[in-house]
């Protein structure tokens, strides 16, 4: 059998598995024609001479889950006039005002304007270009990203736990005057939960609702939820905390998905032994999904050393499945650690919700660079097990590295990217020692004759935009750029000449966090 047959057999064994039926609930209505899908977040070219940002979760109190800080970045050239409130489980808090000079950033402490154990904010930006990012300290580690930059009447988590070493908070932030009624349900390994509590539940005018899963669920390795706005609109954000005891420890933040999609983009992320790396994708529509799923290797060659082909995959309606990308890898035979960007494609134009998981329990020894390159497998001769003289084996060719390390520890999520831009921003990412911080960016076709994209990136530190760091990103390429500032934390401006997807990751000690960057849509 060759090679390439072996894959193929591999990889439709591997999708037997993740295409199982997993609900046996009905398949959930679709809407009426939706309306127009905007990006969330997202910033617009030229910029709108008014923003708004909204930071759902957070706490201040002593006794809170997770303390809150409010990054507010204005990467444009003219200043910005700054108006951050803080919105509380009880209701409006305080604000703050403030006058922001270009290519400046502000930290807002949220603990100086209110004390409760359920604190977000929303930030108003006059002028300027605003970009709004946040910070939250947990009891098993640090996260950030982005805020929304809108509201809507709908939001999707394609997965979840509240095993017994996990919390799964969701934060509801309601900016508008009137109160907001909303459902919550939950799909849950074969059936759908609605708790009583969250069927009609309502989040007051200008406040925030925390919900802790665990209260309302069982323990479940997988949730899949749904926050539906019976009227007005919400924000809808998760905090994923895992305290160790199981294995991993870390805390992951992400934004909820507006709408379903039709494509999704995960620039990073990285297979290293002892860790999981998971795609989960979730279908709220009542047709089957069928999907395409690419691998990006570091190195082009890659695809045809580890026969890296679209891997199908078909998600029934309303219904969940998962591909573990460390098992495909060692089905593959691809050594680790190895960087890996993943594309998911819906074939039949299915829009579908996903998320890739990254688990990092500590192991024992540190691992460093990134596998790739040809690997050089040597196989046992019949009837003979004795090993081969060094001095007789080919020379193996160098692997794909770059600084940044592996992270050995920590829990990051990922709620993709579904469109490309020609620029980005990261809004606030920390800028950990040793290179490790990193941005990494994929192609997205190239354009129209599918051209390498001409790629740089500049950390914005003290009124000015740092020296760019420059890559090319094929078509279908990948390509990682080591930022750092001797400052704790900066924004990141990510510029090219052809539509590209882009992620941030840091790797500094016991933490794992991919930080999604901000695309720039251009309106007439």
């Amino acid at each position: 059998m060759t090679r390439w047959s072996t894959i193929a057999l591999i990889l439709s064994v591997l999708v037997a598995g993740v295409a199982y039926d997993r609900i046996d609930t009905a398949p959930i209505a679709q809407e009426a024609e939706p309306a127009p899908r905007q990006s969330t977040p997202e910033m617009i070219d030229p910029p709108r001479l008014t923003s708004t940002w909204y930071c759902p979760v957070g706490s201040t109190n002593v006794d809170g889950y997770a303390t809150h800080r409010v990054m507010v970045s204005n990467v444009g050239d003219e200043s910005a006039l700054v108006t951050v409130d803080a919105l509380t489980s009880n209701g409006p808090g305080p604000g703050l005002r403030f006058d922001l000079d270009p290519l400046q950033t502000e930290v807002v402490d949220l603990a100086t304007l209110a004390d409760d154990p359920a604190v977000g904010a929303t930030v108003e930006i006059v002028g300027g270009e605003g970009a709004v990012g946040h910070q939250v300290t947990t009891a098993t580690g640090v996260a950030e990203g982005p805020c929304s930059s809108s509201a809507a009447s709908r939001w999707f988590l394609a997965s979840g736990s509240t095993t017994r070493d996990a919390h799964e908070y969701i934060a509801l932030l309601n900016p508008s005057l009137d109160d907001v009624v909303f459902e919550a349900e939950f799909r849950i390994d074969g059936r759908t939960r609605i708790p009583g509590d969250l069927e009609r539940g309502v989040v007051p005018a200008q406040s925030v609702r925390v919900i802790d899963l665990g209260e309302f669920v069982a323990r479940e390795e997988e949730i899949a939820a749904t926050i539906t706005v019976v009227q007005g609109q919400l924000v809808v954000e998760r905090l994923q905390t895992l305290d160790g005891t199981l294995g991993p420890r870390g805390a992951a933040l992400q934004l909820a998905v507006a709408d379903a999609a039709t494509s999704w983009a995960f620039p990073a992320g990285r297979l290293a032994e002892g860790s999981d790396n998971t795609i989960v994708v979730n279908n709220p529509t009542d047709e089957v999904a069928t999907l395409d799923v690419f691998l990006d290797p570091l190195i082009e060659q890659d695809r045809q050393t580890f026969g890296l082909v679209a891997v199908p995959l078909t998600v029934n309606p309303g219904r969940t499945a998962r591909l573990d990308l460390a098992e495909l890898a060692e089905q593959i035979l691809i050594p680790l650690p190895y960087e890996l960007g993943v594309r998911i494609e819906s074939v039949n134009g299915v829009p579908v919700v996903a998320e890739r998981w990254q688990l990092a329990p500590a192991i024992d020894r540190s691992l460093i660079g990134a596998g790739g390159g040809n690997a050089k497998i040597v196989p046992q001769q019949d009837g003979d097990d004795t090993e081969i003289p060094e001095e007789e084996l080919e020379p193996e060719p160098e692997p794909a590295t770059f600084d940044q390390a592996t992270a050995t520890a920590g829990v990051s999520t990922s709620r993709g990217v579904e469109q490309a831009s020609t620029r980005w921003v990261v809004p606030w990412v920390t800028m950990a020692p040793d290179d490790g911080t990193v941005i990494v960016v994929t192609g997205a076709g190239g354009g129209e004759d599918g051209v390498d994209a001409r790629v740089e990136a500049r950390v914005m530190v003290g009124g000015t935009l740092q020296p760019p760091v420059r890559s090319i990103v094929g078509p279908e390429g990948r390509s990682i750029l080591v930022v750092f500032a001797p400052v704790e934390g900066a924004p990141v401006v990510i510029t090219s000449d052809q539509p590209v997807y882009v992620e941030a990751q840091v790797v500094s000690g016991a933490r794992l966090d991919v930080v999604p960057a901000v695309p720039t849509r251009s309106v007439s």
